[in-house]
């Protein structure tokens, strides 16, 4: 064996927790000689653990999807709301379209009768009393809030390439005092990284946009957009522990909204959890559907008295 090769097993064994299975694969050779010359994955796991706690804790994660305000679900958004004060999260992501901005659509623009009384500023202000501000309340200072923007949110930039004049005046941030509350704003299209998941609002609205989706990504994504849940995994035949999963997640919107007119939809109510570990960036993702308002986690039924 090079000495180069060696190196780069003993480099790898000390500065990262990849298993030995995953540095053979990088540098080319044969688990067996990984474990020569950097011992087992255990025992570099345990020599970690020892110096940064931290990295070993398992850290908790609340995914927000599409609340879509003010056609936000107020029965499902109060029973995450029990359930986010008992789970004491690590963080909170707003998974993009918290709020709907419909006085603003490009498929409103002819129809003032439709956007009468609605008012941008009125939607911000709401938004963070009725949302914002009661998360922050039920979840400790130190709470990570991620705030990634959707498609609804990206029609404020629509508006302003149409009204140059408002630029700044109607910007989410410069409203809702994100940035200088601690958020960190994810752009729109962007993602955010929960160890190794991909968050992202979403792209695709095809009937197997699941599928569609973990094709053009080739990893480990959860996503909104679609208020659907669907998933689709992929398995390497060549080892069995390479697979990704795209999991798309329901939504906390009001699943008969009013311009739909009762016709037939495939809209779920729900939200998604996330566990993960920052040493190696293994996660759990469990996608929590919520029924007349209610649901139930680890014993314990969350919604309306029943």
């Amino acid at each position: 064996m090079s000495k180069s090769l060696k190196e780069q097993i003993v480099k790898m064994g000390k500065g990262t927790l990849l298993t030995n299975q995953e540095i053979a694969r990088l540098v080319g050779c044969s688990p067996k000689t990984v474990f020569l010359y950097a011992g087992s994955f255990s025992s570099r796991c345990k020599e970690k653990t020892s110096k940064d706690k931290e990295l070993f804790r398992v850290r908790k994660a609340v995914l927000l999807p599409d609340i879509h305000y003010p056609h936000v679900d107020k029965k499902a958004m109060e029973a995450v709301n029990q359930f986010i004060f008992d789970y004491a999260p690590d963080e909170l992501v707003y998974m993009g379209d918290q709020l709907s901005l419909d006085c603003i659509s490009k498929w409103n623009k002819s129809k003032p009768l439709l956007k009468e009384g609605q008012r941008i500023i009125s939607d911000f202000e709401n938004f963070d009393k009725e949302i914002l501000q009661v998360h922050e309340k039920i979840t400790p200072k130190e709470t990570k809030r991620t705030f990634l923007l959707g498609n609804h949110e990206e029609r404020l930039k629509w508006y302003i390439e149409e009204h140059p004049e408002l630029e700044k005046m109607i910007d989410i941030d410069r409203n809702l005092k994100l940035t200088a509350r601690g958020y960190k704003i994810v752009p729109f299209n962007e993602i955010h990284k929960i160890g190794k998941l991909n968050v992202i609002h979403g792209y695709y609205w095809n009937k197997y946009h699941a599928s569609r989706t973990l094709e053009a990504f080739g990893g480990n994504v959860v996503y909104a957009h679609v208020h659907n849940p669907q998933m689709f995994a992929k398995v390497s035949p060549v080892d069995r522990k390479e697979y990704h999963m795209a999991t798309a997640l329901p939504c906390l919107c009001d699943i008969k909204p009013d311009y739909k007119k009762d016709a037939p939809n495939f809209w779920v109510n729900g939200f998604g959890i996330v566990e993960h570990l920052p040493a190696t960036g293994y996660f759990n993702q469990y996608t929590m559907i919520i029924i007349d308002g209610g649901f139930m986690w680890n014993g314990v039924y969350y919604g309306k008295e029943i």
